[in-house]
């Protein structure tokens, strides 16, 4: 009986590290296309928080700045992406939020549930995720790009909080990507030499 208990606990415990991928993904041609970009998200700053308690201390470090290195890096689209280099000639800069849709007090209520049984019962949540892409070429805009999406997410013990925002980011720059295939004069401005 043991067995089977420490079984189950283990299957729910390694089933539940990543939330599924609910955001649509977009379709864009393969193949590097573009030249050398630096990406500035949420004008370079990284939020971090340091909660401590009567038995330690937690620390929060807000992991949007490389999710959205991640993503560029993946489509294989630019002949190289770093970040905050000021002195690119093309520069992506990226503003990325998360909105809680609902009450504050249904919001504080769920949160109190879940401190109460450890975080072992899942609370739903439902967030608006906003993306603002700009293109810059030295100091002018070329072109704004916005995306929205929504999402519904559990808050539980074993789920990774910001594995869904690591999803609608990868959604958001696979959007953005297809739209600057869809722009042939910018598409032209940024192609690789």
């Amino acid at each position: 009986m043991v067995r089977v208990f420490l079984s189950l606990f283990l299957v729910l415990l390694v089933s539940g590290c990543a939330a599924p991928n609910k955001f649509s993904s977009h379709k864009y041609s393969p193949g590097t296309e573009y030249s050398y970009v630096s990406l500035m998200v949420n004008d370079g700053y990284v939020r971090q928080s340091l909660n401590c308690g009567q038995f330690g201390c937690t620390t929060y470090v807000d992991q949007t700045h490389l999710f959205v290195l991640d993503a560029f890096r993946a489509t294989d689209k630019f002949q190289r992406v770093e970040i905050n280099n000021g002195l690119a000639r093309y520069k992506v800069i990226v503003g990325f939020e998360r909105q809680e849709k609902g009450s504050e007090a249904v919001s504080f209520a769920k949160m109190m549930l879940g401190a109460l049984t450890l975080f072992l019962l899942p609370m739903p949540y439902e967030y608006n995720y906003e993306g603002r892409f700009s293109i810059m070429d030295g100091g002018d805009i070329l072109e704004d790009y916005r995306y929205r999406r929504e999402s519904e997410e559990l808050k539980f013990l074993f789920v990774d909080e910001q594995s869904t925002k690591k999803h609608a980011i990868a959604s958001m720059v696979d959007n953005f990507l297809q739209d600057l295939e869809r722009d042939d004069a910018l598409r032209a401005k940024l192609a690789a030499n």
